[in-house]
């Protein structure tokens, strides 16, 4: 039995989550593209922004947890609803998962 080749024309809901790109976060800087999970390498809080959206949230994680979300940057600090919150969390990555799969054939 043999195992079918990835259809580069099939929507990744057809497949499942998989991450097509992750990188290091460097706070304060834009990925170049839209992140749709975050890992915290340590506990903390985590200001997470869509630039496209303009949306400023907030989330806390513990350590190692990765969350969905959808954004381009992770800021230093924020206000939300009139509090101001910093990000906390250090040693952070983000991933990005691709609408279409990619093979090589």
């Amino acid at each position: 039995m043999t195992v079918g080749k990835l259809d580069i024309n099939t929507r990744n809901n057809d497949i499942g989550l998989y991450f097509g790109k992750s990188r290091r976060v460097v706070v304060d800087t834009n990925f170049g593209e839209m992140a749709s999970w975050i890992k915290a390498g340590t506990a903390g809080n985590v200001i997470w922004k869509n630039t496209i959206t303009g949306e400023t949230n907030l989330w806390n994680l513990e350590a190692g947890e990765t969350f969905p979300c959808c954004c381009d940057i992770i800021l230093s600090t924020a206000t939300i609803d009139g509090t101001p919150e910093t990000t906390t969390s250090t040693g952070m990555m983000w991933a990005s998962t691709p609408s279409t799969v990619a093979t090589n054939e």
